[in-house]
């Protein structure tokens, strides 16, 4: 069994090493801004400073203890290698909690939500948490009075990483010892409680918080199928197949065992899929310059989780199981695909790059519509790393981060309306005492090139088809 289970540990890890750079969104800006908070600490670059932060941090701080002992490309693989395995294992360790046996038959989807839309989009912060939470619920889900107190200390680890992720464990873990009180047939009472509670909250926040909600009936999300949405259209045939087999495997998990609707697991599964129906897609906490958004995308993953927790008890038949690791197999060969595809792409930013003087000041306006996730938007971050300044760095503006800019500084953009503008729509460059220099596609060939930003020149992302053209269209 142990190795079976270090063989598991060393193929759930391969996906982070198989290409040059993990091609995961905000990594790069992640991996960018570790390296500015080193350097701001070593007293360099005045204009920058950091603030103490107790939360949305934890990823961040690895970072940049692994960049202090080595360089950028080991902290990266190193930071997020420990991210998959903390967050596919405390799933599975959930999961074979709840089954009361080793949780198997849910591993492939739950590999599959290892490298799904939330590590895609590199949200490593809430990721990491999530991973941890999962540790903690199992170590309550339990019930040994000698290691259930453990989850204290897990719990305040995970509020370091994400504050949502942890009040999701907490909801969870209250559900969890208020439904042990009560005899299983009245637990539908219960359920019900918690349903108006997140519609209560639904309510609350429309009245009174600047939200916003995303629109249609996402199916897809109260299962987690959309976690494989991340590089194109063949995602959706992918998508599809495993929300098939989703509903089939919930099916079966009726008809093997009576009282599944008085299961802990499947209410909390009905639960989260009320929070995905009720709660906004992005909400402006007025602590923030920006929006907290892809709320809906976050706790997708967290259906997927909870999914598997009531699916893990079923033995699945040996045509499930072909059709369970036909899918795994599917899902990772398109990313590597498309991801060696992007990582070519940034290999030609930082060709381009180096074609400049050391230390200027750079932007990137550069997008691929057809992906699902906005694998470019930051991709300039890591090429920038000992090289230039990524003027339109998002972190410091925003003051969801713990590197803040002051302005006049010489290396950002210090209004986060100007950077949300140049990601977004379209941005005027009127600022005639910084020399900027732009990244765009170069006319009829598939390089980049920089060229010097004029005073009154429009700057709008351009197209550039990251990934195959015939796979990408949507």
């Amino acid at each position: 069994m142990r190795r079976t289970y270090a063989l598991v540990s060393l193929l759930i890890g391969i996906p982070c090493v198989w290409q040059p750079h993990i091609q995961a969104g905000d990594l790069s800006s992640h991996l960018y801004n570790a390296w500015l908070v080193n350097q701001v600490s070593a007293g360099q670059l005045p204009g920058l400073y950091t603030v103490p932060q107790f939360t949305n941090v934890l990823f961040d701080h690895l970072l940049s203890f692994l960049m202090r002992h080595g360089s950028a490309l080991i902290a990266e693989k190193v930071a997020v290698l420990l991210a998959v395995e903390v967050f596919f294992w405390g799933c599975f360790r959930l999961a074979s909690v709840t089954a009361d046996r080793p949780a198997w038959s849910a591993a492939p989807f739950l590999a599959i939500a290892a490298y799904g839309a939330v590590f895609r989009m590199g949200f490593f912060n809430f990721y990491l948490a999530v991973g941890i939470c999962t540790w903690a619920i199992a170590l309550v889900w339990q019930n040994n009075p000698r290691f259930r107190l453990l989850a204290i200390p897990l719990l305040a680890l995970a509020y370091s990483a994400h504050s949502i992720a942890f009040l999701w464990a907490i909801g969870v873990l209250v559900y969890l010892l208020i439904a042990r009180r009560v005899k299983p047939s009245h637990r539908y009472w219960l359920l019900i409680a918690g349903i108006a509670c997140i519609a209560g909250v639904a309510l609350f926040v429309e009245a009174y918080i600047r939200s916003r909600w995303a629109t249609g009936l996402r199916i897809d999300a109260l299962f987690g199928a959309d976690q494989v949405l991340t590089y194109g259209l063949k995602y959706r045939f992918l998508e599809a197949a495993l929300l098939c087999l989703f509903i089939l495997l919930l099916v079966r998990r009726f008809e093997t065992a009576a009282g599944v609707a008085e299961d802990l697991a499947f209410q909390l599964l009905l639960l989260n899929a009320a929070a995905v129906l009720c709660l906004p897609d992005a909400i402006w906490f007025p602590q923030y310059h920006v929006r907290f958004t892809y709320i809906a995308i976050r706790l997708s993953l967290l259906s997927t989780i909870l999914l598997s927790l009531v699916i893990a008890r079923v033995s699945l038949h040996p045509v499930e199981k072909a059709i369970s690791g036909f899918l795994l197999v599917l899902f990772f060969a398109f990313t590597f695909v498309d991801e060696r595809a992007i990582n070519l792409v940034e290999q030609k930013m930082s060709q381009a790059i180096q074609t400049l003087p050391a230390g200027v000041r750079v932007i990137a306006t550069v997008h691929d519509a057809g992906l699902y996730v906005p694998a470019l938007q930051h991709l300039i971050d890591r090429v920038c790393i000992g090289r230039c300044w990524d003027f339109s760095n998002y972190e410091p503006p925003t003051a969801q981060f713990r590197l803040r800019a002051r302005p006049g500084n010489p290396y950002v953009m210090t209004s986060v309306e100007d950077v949300l503008d140049l990601e977004n729509t379209e941005y005027v460059w009127r600022n005639r005492d910084v020399q900027l220099y732009r990244l765009q596609p170069c006319h009829e060939t598939k390089e980049f090139c920089m060229t010097l930003v004029q005073s009154g020149e429009k700057l709008a992302n351009q197209q550039v088809d990251a990934t195959p053209k015939w796979w990408k269209t949507r």
